[in-house]
């Protein structure tokens, strides 16, 4: 399967499925655009010696389903990146299980959520073990499966730009890209990339998106692209590390919202 995805309305940026030799570049937009995310400020998180660099472990997990998409510039600059993650209901968690089986492969019951198992061993900072908490919270409170009566869903986990490269619209573009990995991957059009030893959630069949948008920016792309709003927090109803997010966060950024649509 190539890695191209196309390009932008004017031929300027390329958008790519993440490949194992792009990793360190879409972690670098990461590292620089999360300075600017609401819930890694609400949390504390730079305030949280350390607490950034460990997040990044997350990041190098979440990529390992094979579905992050860059934005690369005519200079082969990765300028933005969306971090997507496959996830499954319980019932076809326990259909792959079996699969195992009956392929002669021994079953590995910790598959079923791997991420969590990783962050519940790997993920000590406070600050970051907040921000975990805060947007499983936030998703918990909607049963995404059942509302749109599906098997397979991908969370746009997070969506990054380069600084420099902001204001242009590249955000949006990267979730519509997102949306058709996601429809490919569900046509069975399109195959994940393996990026580590292997690729996780490799039989995951998505049929909805859904993500927790936690800006008034990226609360827009979701209703421009007709996400629907399940569920909405208040950052001052939040106290983390001894203060309210919405002290860190400011007055412009209020809310956090729960936001899916059916594939």
């Amino acid at each position: 399967m190539p890695a191209c995805l196309g390009t932008d309305r004017t031929g300027a940026l390329e958008f790519r499925m993440l490949t194992k030799d792009r990793i360190e570049d879409a972690l670098t937009v990461q590292q620089h655009s999360m300075r600017q995310e609401c819930i890694a400020i609400g949390m504390g998180m730079y305030e949280d010696p350390g607490a950034p660099e460990e997040m990044q472990l997350v990041f190098r997990e979440v990529i390992k389903d094979g579905c992050t998409v860059i934005a690369v510039d005519r200079s082969d600059r990765v300028v933005a990146v969306a971090f997507n993650k496959l996830h499954a209901t319980y019932c076809l968690y326990i259909y792959l299980y079996y699969i195992h089986i009956l392929r002669h492969v021994p079953p590995q019951p910790e598959e079923t959520d791997p991420l969590g198992l990783f962050i519940e061993s790997n993920i000590k900072h406070r600050s970051c073990r907040d921000l975990i908490e805060f947007i499983d919270d936030i998703e918990s409170r909607v049963d995404v499966f059942g509302k749109y009566n599906a098997r397979g869903a991908m969370e746009i986990f997070y969506i990054g730009t380069d600084p420099k490269c902001q204001e242009r619209g590249i955000g949006l573009e990267i979730t519509q890209k997102s949306l058709e990995v996601a429809r490919g991957l569900r046509a069975r059009k399109l195959k994940q990339i393996c990026v580590a030893d292997k690729i996780v959630n490799e039989y995951v069949r998505p049929e909805v998106a859904f993500a927790v948008a936690a800006s008034i920016f990226s609360q827009r792309i979701m209703e421009k692209l007709d996400f629907e709003t399940l569920a909405e927090v208040r950052y001052e109803d939040y106290i983390r590390g001894g203060k309210k997010m919405s002290d860190r966060i400011g007055n412009v950024h209020k809310t956090a919202t729960l936001t899916a649509r059916k594939l």
